[in-house]
């Protein structure tokens, strides 16, 4: 992996850290080998024509990069696309993010996003009794996973967090978490391909925090989502971000500044690692010939 420098010291150098490492690329194609399943999925729930349609818009992308979320808007049954979009602030949210990540070049019209519960709207669900919601919950589920294992992307995003492992699992690799955001490792997809997984959270989570009362953890936990897709941006042409800019915006986005206890005085830092807080190669040598650790 070619490193890829990330660090900032203030909330207003984050946002230019971020676009210094935005790239413009685009897939070579477009896939459409799952949208048939995908459809068939649709069918198997019953779902209206216009779910089925829309489903299948936001489906068809770029075939290197995959965006997960959880299920579709209550707007997503009835509404046309374009109306769907327009009043959906989760799908707008990720459209300006994968446009800052990839220098305009990407968008929600031209990127595969996928429902880990497809056509399973949060109407549709409290309309049903808990067995129903449970019988097709998991129909979806697999239905998801049935898609996936017809790509063969080079990253997949994971921007929601709901554990939903389909009955007989232990876990969920299709979820992700505040703690987890940033983080990436390679998977194995059902049909034997390997990619990255990058994790993130699903964007609601900072537009629900109130700006008036916590405005530094609304903008910062705003940026840390960013720097997931900036991450995936990289990871698709063999970059790796290098630095203490990540951890340090998962620290601050969670937890806040760090407080530094000076002679007379305490300062809040947004440095809550550096340079300075890590072991030299030499001294971890030592340190393990001196049976330290």
């Amino acid at each position: 992996m070619t490193p890829a420098y990330f660090n900032w010291t203030s909330p207003k150098e984050i946002r230019p850290a971020l676009l210094r490492n935005s790239l413009g690329t685009v897939g070579k194609t477009k896939a459409t080998i799952h949208l048939h399943e995908l459809d068939r999925v649709g069918q198997e729930l019953q779902a209206s024509l216009m779910a089925r349609e829309n489903a299948t818009r936001l489906a068809t992308g770029y075939d290197d990069l995959v965006v997960v979320l959880l299920e579709p808007s209550d707007k997503a049954e009835w509404d046309k696309y374009d109306e769907m979009i327009a009043s959906s602030k989760a799908l707008q949210l990720v459209d300006e993010t994968l446009k800052l990540a990839f220098a305009g070049q990407r968008g929600v019209d031209n990127t595969i996003i996928l429902d880990r519960r497809p056509f399973r709207s949060a109407e549709i669900q409290n309309n049903e009794n808990k067995e129903e919601r449970k019988q097709n919950n998991q129909i979806a589920y697999r239905g998801f996973e049935a898609t996936l294992a017809k790509l063969r992307p080079k990253v997949i995003l994971i921007c929601q967090c709901q554990d939903t492992a389909p009955d007989g699992r232990p876990s969920d690799q299709w979820s992700s978490s505040i703690s987890k955001a940033g983080d990436h490792d390679l998977i194995n997809l059902g049909n034997g391909h390997r990619c990255f997984c990058v994790y993130s959270f699903h964007p609601m989570y900072f537009e629900y925090i109130d700006g008036n009362d916590e405005p530094l953890k609304r903008v910062l936990s705003e940026y840390l989502f960013d720097a997931t897709f900036v991450i995936a941006a990289n990871l698709l042409v063999g970059r790796e971000l290098f630095g203490f800019g990540l951890t340090n915006l998962k620290d601050c986005a969670r937890h806040g500044p760090v407080p530094i206890i000076c002679r007379n005085s305490t300062i809040w830092s947004y440095q809550w690692m550096t340079e300075k807080d890590c072991c030299s190669d030499d001294l971890w040598a030592l340190c393990e010939n001196a049976s330290t650790f």
